[in-house]
């Protein structure tokens, strides 16, 4: 098996494969004949047409990471407080643990670590 570098596998078309597809189906106006020539999708061609304004960073891949925080997640607080009784419980278990944190913490809504 053969190790795939990270740029191939999340950027399997070329920047100049973009470019040039762009700049075809803005002069030629024909989806087909370019989805065809360059082996890409119709969706991916009006993505990076409708993206596309002159410079290849406008068509690179944009981070998939989202912008804020999931609302669920756990805080740094409550973070330390799950490590602190861990590391002076070792061999506490998840259903102990989740119980030990209701009683002790003012945490209302602490979700089953597990």
């Amino acid at each position: 098996m053969s190790i795939i570098p990270h740029q191939k596998r999340y950027l399997p078309h070329e920047m100049g494969t973009r470019i040039h597809a762009v700049t075809l189906y803005r002069s030629a106006k024909d989806i087909e004949f370019v989805c065809r020539r360059y082996k890409i999708s119709k969706a991916s061609l009006m993505r990076w047409n409708k993206r596309y304004d002159g410079t290849p960073e406008s068509l690179a891949d944009r981070s998939h990471r989202p912008h804020t925080v999931h609302p669920r997640a756990h805080t740094n607080e409550e973070i330390m407080w799950v490590l602190n009784l861990v590391r002076r419980n070792p061999d506490i278990t998840p259903c102990e643990l989740y119980g030990k944190l209701r009683l002790n913490t003012d945490l209302s809504a602490l979700l089953l670590i597990g």
